[in-house]
């Protein structure tokens, strides 16, 4: 049953002042309309969510509003005075402030490196230890703990958000956009953002949320706009509707897929992932895995639940090859053989599919179409790539997961994030004819979206006799596909139980402790 949330604080009774007002947008990319003459009102004090499926505008319609798109057509007012955002660098100059669903901060740099380089480009020059006096006072009030001279590209994705987040703030804006940005961020820094945010409408900030998770719009915001395949279908207080109005909303006759039951149970077989006192490093040198032992049989999903940082992306990597293994062995049953310590390439060609924790950098080449994407795989081609198999293949995925591109060979770069991601999770579980990684397999996925995902998870589970190592940050998830859960903390799994006879509690108290 679907768990009902708890409201942070209570809406805004009455808003007064529209800071934004966009009239008769018009979005167009090649072979689709993205936006299609779309008209909301954004109010001071406020804190207002952008709903809808995959591909239903949203993020186009804030990336106008942060000036990384302009609009082929309509008006954009702010403060009653019509504007041009021809550029991010000119929303910022307004107030508005944009964090993204994948993270842009330079890899190369330390986060306090990229603090000061956004100031520069606004034309303000401070000095590094006002800069990170700021960070430190920004930080501590919204609970984030993150080291301001590492380099960025050893933060975790979570933390990488989080610098994000604290950026937004840094600048002073009075518009702070958050596409995705909060969805998988742990409970105790998502619930301490949303206490942040009480402060910043109280002082007439206005806070655009866009998320595809309808129980985070009903805990945090005052107003809720939902967007359905480019069109507004209508903003409404939140205080005066409720779930299934929303979600009839967003989804129409679509809603009533929706459930949070667990789905059908597995047959375990033989073990086809095997991992035996794992021990691996992370990018600062210390052991985020520390013994870890677990194994996999084909005909089930083991899931694994933890907090971020607790070594899951260095188990997944390790899996894959792609990570160095310091001690301990995994080995990968397939083909009548067994694999140790396998290179990557020797997983791909035996069937092992794999979903990574940063998707749209390392899942895909955002350059390049589905097709594309699919060809370049060890598990699809050999010698010659056959471009009519990788055609035919592309429509098929598209088909399946209903992917809103214009052809097979369109750029990935034009999809919306959830299309993207829809792209890789269709490719990944076809190619899985062994095992399946899947490290939060419906991230930026939509409601119905993500129960068809997992559905598809669990019926290749069944009918193909795969076994699936299911790494998620979400819980729900977890107990919904999962067949057994494992806990992870601290490098160490401390915790294995029978998914049907799990408690919640329990598994969130070896969570935390």
């Amino acid at each position: 049953m679907e768990k009902s949330s708890q409201r942070i604080f209570s809406s805004n009774p009455s808003p007064k002042t529209p800071i934004i007002r966009v009239e008769n947008i018009v979005k167009r990319f090649p072979g689709a309309v993205a936006l299609d003459n779309v008209s909301v009102e954004f109010y001071e004090g406020t804190i207002h969510a952008i709903l809808g499926e995959n591909g239903s505008g949203k993020s186009t319609l804030v990336k106008i509003l942060s000036g990384i798109y302009t609009p082929d057509e309509g008006a954009i007012y702010y403060k009653g005075k019509k504007v041009t955002i021809e550029n991010p660098i000119k929303a910022l100059s307004l107030g508005i402030s944009m964090v993204s669903q994948s993270p842009v901060l330079i890899e190369r740099l330390t986060v306090a490196e990229n603090l000061m380089l956004g100031l520069k480009q606004l034309g303000v020059f401070a000095s590094s230890k006002s800069v990170l006096k700021l960070f430190e006072e920004i930080t501590e009030k919204i609970g984030i703990k993150v080291d301001p001279e590492e380099d960025v590209w050893k933060l975790t994705y979570t933390q990488r958000q989080l610098v994000e987040i604290a950026r937004a703030l840094m600048l002073g804006s009075k518009v702070i956009i958050l596409d995705e940005a909060l969805t998988y961020l742990p409970l105790e820094e998502r619930r301490k953002f949303y206490r942040y945010l009480l402060e910043f409408k109280s002082k007439g900030g206005l806070a655009i949320l866009i998320t595809h998770k309808i129980p985070e719009a009903f805990e945090v915001s005052d107003m809720i706009t939902v967007l359905r395949r480019g069109k507004h279908v209508g903003t409404v207080k939140t205080s005066e509707t409720n779930y299934d109005a929303v979600r009839e909303m967003m989804f129409a006759e679509r809603a009533k897929e929706i459930t949070l039951e667990r789905l059908m149970d597995g047959v375990p077989g033989e073990t086809v992932l095997e991992v035996r006192d794992l021990w691996v490093k992370n990018d600062f040198g210390t052991y985020a895995l520390r013994g870890i032992s677990l194994e996999v049989r084909r005909g089930e999903v083991l899931g694994l639940a933890g907090i971020v940082g607790n070594g899951q992306v260095e188990l997944a990597q390790a899996l894959m090859g792609l990570r160095s293994v310091e001690r301990g062995s995994i080995i990968v049953h397939a083909n009548g053989r067994s694999y140790v310590n396998p290179a990557t390439k020797t997983l791909r060609k035996i069937g092992v599919g794999y979903i990574p924790d940063r998707p749209l950098s390392h899942g895909v080449s955002i350059d390049y179409g589905l097709r594309e994407n699919i060809a370049v795989m060890p598990g699809y081609t050999g010698p010659f790539i056959k471009w009519g198999r990788m055609t035919k293949l592309a429509r098929e995925f598209i088909e399946v997961l209903n992917i809103v591109t214009p052809s097979p060979k369109t750029p990935l770069k034009y999809l919306s994030g959830g299309n993207l991601m829809k792209s890789l999770v269709a490719r990944e579980l076809d190619l899985a004819r062994s095992a399946l990684v899947a490290y939060n397999p419906t991230r930026g996925l939509d409601e119905v979206t993500s129960i068809k995902v997992r559905r598809m998870i669990k019926e290749k589970v069944v009918k193909d006799k795969i076994g699936v190592l299911l790494i998620s940050e979400d819980l729900d998830e977890i107990f919904q596909v999962s067949d057994r859960i494992a806990v992870i903390n601290e490098g160490k799994i401390v915790g294995l139980f029978d998914a049907k006879s799990a408690s919640r509690e329990e598994v969130e108290k070896l969570m935390v402790m």
